[in-house]
């Protein structure tokens, strides 16, 4: 039987007048340990609340980023001719990843 289900029977028994001291103890103890458990995983979902809220932005960024990256390299494909000095795409390539522009949606 689950804790659930025992914690139910008990407050069953004790709906019904029938359940023992001990029972009423044990009912209690059960009560006492899933609201621990319940302020346990409020306080982890608030901190992984915080977590997310702080990444959001950098997640942001890096997706701006590589989105810069991908315009590059489609505008490059298209625009510049076949030989060009890999320097030059390198230090473009940095360029994009080292000043971020802002998500344009």
């Amino acid at each position: 039987m689950s804790d659930r289900e025992q914690l139910l029977h008990l407050v069953d028994r004790a709906r019904r007048g029938v359940a023992l001291p001990a029972e009423l103890d044990q009912l209690a103890v059960g009560i006492t340990e899933q609201a621990a458990r319940i302020a346990t995983l409020e306080h982890v979902a608030a901190c992984n609340k915080r977590h997310v809220q702080l990444i959001v932005p950098d997640l942001e960024k890096a997706e701006a980023v590589i989105e810069r990256v991908r315009q590059m390299a489609d505008a490059w494909e298209q625009q510049l001719p076949d030989v060009i000095r890999t320097p030059a795409v390198v230090s473009a390539l940095r360029a994009a990843l080292d000043q971020p522009q802002q998500p344009t949606t």
